[in-house]
């Protein structure tokens, strides 16, 4: 296997509700390493189970033959901000770059992972409010997912 490059990581289950045909997700990744001029190299698929990231941790096991990752959106890391920091910090530690594609992102440093992790925030804040894409009109005043905001807000 040839050293360097940028190893793209696409999923097979919707990101944000939405599903992505994996040959879109391709062309976005393979379109963000291009106009950065990053050396592109295949993409590996996650599987489809909801919550797996095996693949995602086999491509970081993969990053001393790496220049860095190319994300197809940033909302394929784990969910869980844990999980999260730790893939950020491996990335960091060996010395290379977390693209997130769609958003137009880099980590590329420490000081970049709080926007990333805002970023994640407020979406997971704006799904549990009581506007989340759509009125109701409820007798709770965080509306009718208040817990779930209440422990998305305090975790």
């Amino acid at each position: 296997m040839a050293d360097g490059g940028y190893r793209g990581y696409i999923v097979s289950r919707p990101v944000r509700g939405s599903h992505f045909p994996q040959r879109v997700q391709n062309l976005v990744v393979r379109d963000y390493a291009q106009r950065r001029k990053l050396a592109y190299r295949l993409s590996v698929t996650e599987y489809a189970m909801p919550g797996c990231t095996m693949m995602f941790e086999s491509l970081l096991d993969e990053l001393p033959s790496l220049d860095g990752i190319v994300l197809f959106s940033l909302f394929v890391l784990p969910a869980q901000r844990e999980r999260r920091r730790r893939a950020y910090e491996r990335v960091l530690a060996a010395g290379k770059t977390l693209h997130a594609a769609l958003e137009n992102l880099v980590l590329a440093e420490s000081g970049d992972i709080p926007t990333w992790e805002d970023i994640i925030g407020v979406d997971a804040a704006l799904a549990a409010t009581p506007f989340g894409g759509r009125y109701e009109k409820t007798g709770a005043p965080l509306g009718p997912d208040a817990e779930r905001l209440v422990s998305i807000l305090s975790s």
